[in-house]
C-alpha cells in the first residue's frame, strides 16, 4: 500500500488541474510519434531494387530534371523513374 503522505504529494503536484492539457498533449505526441515509427519500421515507402536498377542516377540524362520545382527553367525535360 502507498502511504498517506505519497499520495497526498500525487495529489497536489501531479493531478493538478491546470496540467492535464499538458499531459494530454504529451500523451498525445508520443502516441503520433510511436505510430509513425511503427508505420516506418513496418512498411517503408522507399523501393530498394537492386536487383534490376541497383543505381537509378546513373539513368538520368544531363537534360533533364530532378527537382519537383525548376527555378531556372535550364533543363528541357523532368526526369521520370520508368526503370523499377
Amino acid at each position: 500500500m502507498v502511504s498517506k503522505s505519497v499520495k497526498t504529494y500525487m495529489w497536489r503536484h501531479w493531478y493538478r488541474s491546470e496540467l492535464i492539457p499538458l499531459y494530454g498533449i504529451c500523451v498525445g505526441a508520443v502516441g503520433v510519434c510511436a505510430y509513425f515509427a511503427g508505420r516506418a519500421l513496418r512498411g517503408p515507402d522507399v523501393v530498394w531494387d537492386k536487383a534490376n536498377n541497383p543505381y537509378p542516377w546513373i539513368h538520368v540524362q544531363q537534360n533533364e530534371t530532378t527537382k519537383l520545382l525548376d527555378v531556372t527553367n535550364r533543363f528541357e525535360k523532368p526526369w521520370t523513374r520508368g526503370r523499377l
